[in-house]
């Protein structure tokens, strides 16, 4: 897959794990624009690809959420704010341009932010 896109934002999150989907809330109340990029096929990460019914005990103000419902809680949370989500996209470069940062994926696919979260959570 070749992707030659070419994006700017102010910043870009990556994974689209449950930190990573929280980070982009937090960004977008604070009227940040973000690009969230992800290596897996949906958002979620490892609630969703290994354990989406299983009870997680340590959120706030939950006492217990399966996975599966905490992401989709945190996408209707994240729905307002418009965020650019690019999934089965894996970063291969990261560098500082400037004062900006140029995240580069495997496919081609480039953005330019301002700042750059990395939520890549893998266990």
């Amino acid at each position: 897959m070749n992707n030659q896109a070419s994006f700017n934002t102010d910043v870009a999150v990556i994974g689209a794990g449950p930190v990573g989907l929280f980070c982009v809330f937090q960004c977008g109340m604070l009227k940040m624009s973000t690009h969230v990029i992800d290596a897996l096929p949906a958002t979620g990460g490892q609630c969703t690809a290994l354990y989406p019914e299983k009870p997680i005990y340590d959120i706030p103000a939950a006492p217990a959420i399966n996975a599966q419902d905490l992401i989709r809680k945190l996408e209707a949370q994240i729905k307002p704010f418009k965020p650019e989500v690019h999934l089965d996209q894996q970063v291969v470069a990261l560098e500082r341009q400037g004062q900006q940062w140029q995240l580069t994926t495997a496919s081609g696919m480039s953005i330019t932010a301002k700042a750059v979260i990395i939520a890549a959570g893998a266990g």
